[in-house]
């Protein structure tokens, strides 16, 4: 989405006590949408969901503001979108529904916690925008689509276009327009939906003469939120449009707060030193089984966390925190508002002009502000991050959400894409006892430390939070707990499973016809920083033992060091223009396995790496990492 507009300074927050949604009619103008925006710095709160009718689109995207993210169809002009605050998105989770048309979108909001008082986990907004087709009777949105029978709270916003005495009483309507509405309001009847429009409060005034004033912006709900619906009413001001501003008022669903983050960089480590030198881990008998070393190794990861969260700092990031704000930027902000305070009192040419003036310099400022880490990361760009410099500087296809037919709600789709993604297998059966490999060679504090350097400490640190600066400061500080801990598991040839937990974030694959199937998404697997540090660790020894054996192909480029893609591309140039120098024909083969790494026999791959003379501490190693990740 382009960075078109975005708010300016601290602007209005999200009213906890209450879910608000607002719907609108931009008529495709830049001046609609920001003049709405504006109208909400009066009531000094912000909507939770903003549902728009004919957004204004620049190069097949929306414009962005500031605490609020967009979804819309993904169609080069929708004419229906969705903007949801940022602090409601951190409460719940928001699942676009239906497929790829112009005029209708779903949103699901789905919690863990029953929502309303009631039993449900869910609800679903649909917002629509209904035209006429060739055909006057018949519209580009059916009532089917917009009235389902669904057992879960339901709204219907949109601007239908149709004209009906239910909505508008005292209106003389022509026998077309009764026609063409009915099938609306029965349809709606039939599925137990009461409409939520006070009968004749007009949603549109036209311009004069051109037409007569009409309720076509129309909202509707059924049985199971009827009951929770605190108010519809036009209160804000008008936006320019010939659509009014209508606000839906709701009891709040159950709004959790976003929970605090730890600042690990301003983790007091000097005060953290001496406990951690001192810190004991206990020790590991002898013969264990591999539930008992998994709770050994998760309560001695447990004893030393809190320690350092407890010297950590926490805060709670704000969706409307700026790095480029400065106090310039509030003075500046302060005068405008006041000299438009003035100008609006008084309305002199005098004020009005400085009015301009102080807005003028105002946004000039911001714009500066804005461009100025732009300019300074494009003049420290290096080749690592030209990449993301392009992405930044280019705008982005919006990403598309699975639409799945055998799931309807997001733990059902959350089953499906993670069955696509990880097929189920045979375990594979660990000894109930655990004994040390004598021949295991003994773990360095070299070895831990050379992992170390080699993570990024820009990596996600999910799901448990704790980035690698964190565990690089504890391994400079003592480095006898990490080898303590460490050296167990290679010695044993163990992988805990408190360590294979992960979090998985699902990406469509870009160019695909429909997203209709799990095959059009990929995952990328975020795990525990703690395990990755092990994970670097068996890598290089087992990359050795390979070496050692004989068991690399002399074409083999991916995972060693020293050789990348480009040696791979360079080998294949040459053996192509070895070859043509003859005039021989030259064809290539590419091949590539579908879901190889995902597919992968954990027995067979033991079998092979035994075969191959790796030494069986690695082969078990290797055998319980693959074993029932979660």
């Amino acid at each position: 989405m382009n960075n078109r507009t975005s708010s300016a300074g601290k602007g209005p927050a999200l009213n906890p006590n209450l879910l608000s949604i607002v719907q609108h009619n931009c008529l495709g103008s830049w001046d609609v949408f920001l003049s709405l925006f504006e109208s909400f710095k009066e009531t000094k709160t912000y909507p939770s969901l903003l549902l728009l009718h004919e957004p204004p689109v620049s190069k097949v995207h929306l414009p962005f503001f500031n605490g609020f993210k967009s979804f819309f169809p993904p169609v080069r002009k929708p004419r229906v979108a969705a903007y949801v605050h940022m602090s409601f998105l951190s409460s719940y989770s928001v699942l676009p529904r239906f497929k790829e048309v112009d005029d209708v979108r779903a949103l699901d909001v789905s919690s863990q916690e029953p929502l309303f008082g009631t039993n449900f986990h869910s609800f679903r907004i649909i917002n629509a925008y209904s035209t006429n087709t060739c055909d006057h009777r018949v519209h580009s949105v059916s009532p089917e689509t917009l009235f389902p029978s669904l057992e879960v709270p339901l709204w219907v916003v949109g601007d239908l276009n149709i004209h009906n005495g239910l909505s508008d009483p005292l209106q003389s309507l022509s026998p077309r327009e009764i026609l063409s509405s009915t099938p609306y309001f029965e349809k709606a009847a039939e599925a137990g939906f009461a409409l939520l429009n006070p009968p004749g409060e007009y949603t549109r005034f036209p311009l004069p003469g051109s037409a007569r004033p009409s309720v076509i912006d129309l909202s509707f709900a059924n049985p199971h939120v009827l009951p929770m619906v605190g108010g519809w009413e036009v209160s804000l001001r008008s936006t320019g449009c010939d659509h009014v501003l209508i606000t839906i008022v709701l009891a709040p669903p159950t709004l959790v707060p976003s929970p605090k983050h730890p600042r690990w960089s301003d983790t007091d480590w000097d005060t953290l030193t001496p406990v951690i030198k001192e810190f004991k881990i206990p020790p590991v008998p002898l013969c264990l089984s591999p539930t008992d070393l998994d709770k050994w190794l998760a309560g001695s990861l447990n004893r030393l966390m809190p320690f350092v969260k407890e010297h950590t700092p926490v805060s709670r990031p704000s969706h409307l925190s700026k790095p480029w704000w400065s106090p310039q930027l509030t003075t500046l902000c302060r005068e405008f508002h006041k000299a438009a305070r003035m100008a609006r009192k008084y309305n002199t040419p005098a004020l009005q002009h400085m009015a301009n003036v102080s807005k003028a310099g105002y946004f000039k400022a911001i714009k500066a502000a804005k461009n100025k880490p732009w300019v300074s990361f494009l003049l420290g760009a290096t080749p690592q991050n030209r990449w993301t410099a392009k992405s930044f500087a280019y705008s982005r296809t919006p990403p598309s959400f699975p639409s799945l037919p055998a799931a309807e709600t997001p733990q059902q789709m959350n089953e499906v894409l993670l069955d696509h993604v990880f097929p189920s297998r045979e375990p594979f059966s660990l000894p109930p006892r655990l004994r040390p490999y004598k021949k295991a060679p003994p773990l360095t504090k070299e070895e831990i430390s050379a992992a170390l350097s080699k993570c990024s400490p820009t990596s996600a640190p999910v799901p448990d939070g704790v980035p690698y600066s964190t565990w690089k400061q504890v391994n400079k500080i003592n480095h006898s707990k990490f080898l303590q801990m460490l050296s167990r598991l290679v010695d044993l040839g163990y992988h805990p499973a408190s360590l294979k937990g992960s979090n998985g974030i699902m990406l469509d694959k870009p160019g695909k016809p429909s997203y209709e199937s799990p095959a059009s998404f990929r995952i990328i697997v975020l795990i525990r920083t703690f395990s990755k540090i092990l994970e670097r660790i068996i890598p290089s020894r087992l990359l050795l033992a390979a070496r050692s054996k004989g068991l690399l192909h002399p074409n083999q480029y991916g995972s060693l060091h020293g050789l990348s893609t480009y040696d791979a591309v360079l080998t294949l140039f040459n053996n192509v223009k070895t070859l043509q120098r003859p005039r021989i024909k030259v064809s290539s083969l590419f091949l590539d396995i579908k879901a190889g790494f995902d597919n992968v026999d954990n027995s067979t791959l033991a079998r092979i790496l035994r075969e191959g003379g790796i030494p069986p501490y690695l082969v078990c190693w290797v055998s319980s990492f693959l074993d029932e990740r979660s």
